[in-house]
């Protein structure tokens, strides 16, 4: 009878072992960057919580498709273990383990006499929502969150696939997470049937999303060797789980907020926040958040403002900003108790535009606001939390329909 080792006890010379693993981490089947092999990558951890990863190649997966199942234990025998290639080391362990139809995998309630399943695992290796700013651009690291509200997928402009989430943990700082293609088929289209129920995710090897070139977080993203699991038995999930109780009242009313009228959603402050000036910089694209300043008006005035990447106007002082901000809350007011006046100002929106009305708005389908204004004035309905999302356009808004108040016309004639 074989040996029976943990994992750490196991090396390339080690001989007619046997090990008691569960499995905590289980990716699908793909193909490798060359589509040359499909392979399948799993986490085990043993009694002791030691990790390692192991990999399936080919008609291997196939093989054990039936062994495996995510938190299940099974009794290993000899499979291949070796030091991984130059590039490919991991952070689990030195050595990696391959599993092919020469290993001997029995899970533990078959074998004679059965035997007790591992526990619940708690080994997490999590990188906290205050510190994604500061993750190299190319790092991948561990999440577990709350998905607190998700959108539809769409295309990007250059055809490939995305869908969006709002996650958060105890922190309270909602972040965007993009997934691209096929993780939209499986994960994706899980997440979005659950929202209603705030779905718990452990993502695995998860990156940095960064606008253009630059370093600067705009969220987080799916990348080659993501996974994800929902609703995963891990006790600090289960903690999260406990929490959405206490705040279930909140989440609804943030899903609501973040929810503009065509079904996308927009990153707001879970909670109300006033953001100094100093720190305005630091905010990342597409966050919404409250800045307090004097204005030479003589009157303190909270104003929401968006950070976006596509702002048309970048060079746009604060003062001119806030100044503009004013104006335009007084005019939707305005509008929304006189519903003839968004008639009048969709009509002269459609003098400038290049072609017809749903035709512009797809041409320009990165700029939420552009949708966000159609969707409002077609209907004749502007919502109080489109305004937030509506900041960045402020100049090029006021500047296409010729509606600059006095207070600010000077500061326009001067740039």
């Amino acid at each position: 009878m074989a040996e029976r080792y943990t994992i750490k006890m196991i090396t390339p010379d080690t001989k007619d072992w046997t090990c008691k693993v569960q499995v905590v981490d289980k990716s699908r089947p793909r193909d490798n960057k060359d589509k040359t092999t499909k392979y399948q990558v799993l986490i085990l951890q043993d009694e002791e919580e030691n990790q390692v990863q192991a990999t399936i190649y080919s008609t291997d997966i196939t093989y054990f498709e039936r062994e495996f199942a995510p938190f299940n234990t099974y009794l290993v025998s000899v499979a291949h273990v070796k030091v991984p290639p130059l590039g490919y080391e991991n952070s689990l362990n030195k050595f990696i383990w391959t599993l092919d139809k020469n290993t001997i995998v029995e899970p533990v309630e078959e074998v004679k006499p059965p035997e007790d399943p591992l526990p619940p695992p708690r080994r997490l290796a999590l990188t906290t929502f205050d510190t994604f700013e500061y993750q190299p651009k190319e790092f991948e690291f561990d999440v577990l969150a709350i998905v607190i509200n998700g959108s539809p997928s769409t295309r990007t402009t250059t055809g490939k696939r995305i869908q969006e989430f709002i996650i958060m943990d105890k922190l309270k700082k909602p972040t965007k997470l993009t997934l691209w293609e096929d993780f939209i088929d499986h994960e994706g289209l899980k997440l979005f049937n659950q929202l209603h129920d705030y779905p718990i995710i452990l993502a695995r090897k998860i990156g940095k999303s960064s606008s253009g070139t630059s370093n600067r977080f705009v969220g987080l993203t799916s990348k080659f060797n993501t996974t994800i699991q929902i609703n995963p038995p891990y006790p600090q999930a289960a903690e999260l789980r406990t929490w959405i109780k206490t705040i279930e009242t909140k989440l609804v009313s943030y899903k609501m907020k973040s929810t503009t009228p065509i079904g996308s959603i927009m990153l707001i402050p879970f909670e109300d926040e006033v953001i100094s000036v100093a720190n305005i910089q630091a905010q990342p694209p597409g966050q919404v958040f409250n800045v307090e300043a004097e204005l030479s008006l003589a009157r303190k005035y909270t104003a929401q403002i968006v950070t976006d990447p596509h702002i048309l106007f970048p060079d746009v002082n604060l003062k001119l900003l806030l100044r503009t901000t004013v104006v335009l809350q007084q005019l939707l007011f305005q509008m929304k108790l006189q519903r003839k006046c968004c008639a009048s100002l969709q009509k002269k929106f459609m003098k400038f535009a290049s072609s017809s009305w749903n035709t512009f708005c797809y041409d320009s389908r990165k700029n939420q606001f552009w949708h966000s204004f159609a969707a409002a004035t077609v209907c004749c309905v502007l919502h109080a939390f489109d305004l937030t999302m509506w900041m960045p356009y402020v100049p090029v808004f006021l500047q296409k329909l010729k509606i600059v108040s006095p207070i600010i016309a000077g500061d326009f004639d001067q740039r």
